[in-house]
């Protein structure tokens, strides 16, 4: 059971293609890091994986399941694939708790709210509305929300660029927990691999 990617192309208009031939597997319980510079597809990519576009050609499967298929395509909202933005996305309207436990689902004794907010170093924020927030909370409180869905996949973009390092290591922490304890396959996306070769069950792939 995996996330599969098979020749997997995106061209924009009057454009030559932004990806080309990608071809991706990670297993559940494993985490991939895909390395790039910046323009080079990295986001386009995942937002192809969460179904927000759709690909030029090729097929992405999500545990033998098609999502993108003309026979068989799985709307964004029914993939159920967690997912950080690089710019958040958090509704404004919202606290912190409320963002991050929008779409929980309290079917892990492991991985309740209150152990992926304290694991966040969050727990003192929950009443805080995102304008509240720094930028690195409101990166955790984003991370805590993909996470609490407990998602059939997880794909996180640049999620350690608003942190310090203490954070960092806590975060790191936790996405790999939840890897093991829901048994999915995850993806980060990242231009530097700075503080990114400690982490376990990865592979690494430039694009």
């Amino acid at each position: 059971m995996s996330l599969l990617i098979s020749n997997l192309s995106y061209k924009r208009k009057n454009d030559k293609n932004l990806l080309s031939n990608i071809n991706l597997k990670v297993d559940n319980g494993d985490l991939l890091i895909i390395q790039g510079e910046s323009g080079c597809g990295k986001t386009t990519l995942l937002n192809i994986i969460s179904g927000l576009v759709q690909p030029s050609q090729g097929l992405i499967k999500l545990n033998n399941v098609s999502l993108n298929s003309l026979e068989q395509s799985v709307a964004s909202e029914e993939r159920k694939i967690g997912y950080v933005f690089q710019d958040y996305a958090l509704f404004p309207h919202l606290t912190a708790f409320n963002n991050a436990v929008y779409a929980y689902k309290n079917n892990s004794e492991e991985l309740t709210d209150e152990y992926v907010l304290n694991a966040l170093n969050l727990t003192t924020h929950g009443n805080k509305y995102p304008h509240e927030l720094s930028g690195g909370q409101q990166q955790r409180v984003a991370i805590a929300r993909a996470i609490l869905m407990h998602p059939r996949a997880l794909i996180l973009d640049e999620p350690f660029s608003g942190l310090d390092k203490e954070n960092i290591i806590r975060t790191q922490n936790l996405i790999q927990s939840a890897i093991k304890i829901l048994n999915i396959p995850a993806i980060i996306v990242t231009h530097s691999l700075e503080y990114l070769q400690d982490m376990d069950s990865k592979e690494i792939v430039k694009i």
